[in-house]
C-alpha cells in the first residue's frame, strides 16, 4: 500500500509530524537554555578572574602594608632606645635588641666601668676571642652595648697595644714580654 502523489496523508503520519515539530520546539528551547547558561557561566568566570586578580592585588598591598608597619614599629623601638640611651647608634638598635638578656637577669646599673675595661676583662690569660664571643660577656654588665661598639673597642685596644691581633677577627692579651 503506497501513497500516491496528491493522495491524502495518513492520520498517523500527520500525528508523527506533529510530535516531531513539538520535539523540535523542545530542542530549540533546550538549546537556548544551554546557550543562556553557558553565557552566565562565562560571565561568572570573568567575574571570578577579576575577583582573583583583585584579591592578588589586595594581598600584595596587605604584604607591603605589613612590612611598612613592621618597619615603623622597629623605627619607633629604635627611637625609644635612642631616647633612653643617646650613646646608642640607631642603626645598631636592632642588633642590640635581639641580643638583650631578659630584664630580670640584668645586673644593677651601678657598674660604671668603661667599655674598654669591660672588653679587657673578657680576656683571661692567653685565650683567643672573637668579637662575637666578647660581646655577650660585655653585655652582662652593659646590656645596651652593640656588636659594632665592641668591634670598634677591640680595634682601638689593638692600636693602643692592650690587645694583640692573632688573625683577622681574633684577639688575645699580649704576652708578658710583649707588654714591655
Amino acid at each position: 500500500m503506497g501513497t500516491a502523489k496528491g493522495a491524502a496523508t495518513h492520520p498517523f503520519v500527520v500525528h508523527l509530524r506533529q510530535v516531531e515539530a513539538l520535539e523540535r520546539d523542545r530542542w530549540t528551547a533546550a538549546d537556548e537554555a544551554c546557550t543562556k547558561a553557558q553565557d552566565a557561566i562565562d560571565q561568572v568566570r570573568l567575574q571570578l578572574a577579576d575577583a582573583e586578580r583583585e584579591l592578588a592585588q589586595a594581598e600584595q598591598r596587605r604584604l607591603i602594608a605589613s612590612e611598612r608597619v613592621s618597619a615603623a614599629a622597629e623605627m619607633i623601638a629604635s627611637a625609644e632606645d635612642f631616647l633612653r640611651d643617646p650613646t646608642l647608634d640607631p642603626a645598631d638598635a636592632q642588633e642590640t635588641r635581639a641580643a638583650d638578656p631578659p630584664p630580670d637577669t640584668r645586673p644593677p646599673a651601678s657598674d660604671s666601668r668603661t667599655l674598654k675595661e669591660l672588653v679587657l676583662a673578657a680576656f683571661t690569660g692567653t685565650e683567643v676571642l672573637s668579637p662575637a664571643e666578647v660581646a655577650p660577656l660585655v653585655r652582662v654588665h652593659r646590656p645596651k652595648t652593640t656588636d659594632k661598639a665592641v668591634r670598634s673597642t677591640l680595634t682601638t685596644l689593638r692600636r693602643d697595644g692592650a690587645l694583640v691581633l692573632v688573625e683577622r677577627g681574633s684577639y688575645r692579651l699580649p704576652k708578658h714580654e710583649e707588654r714591655l
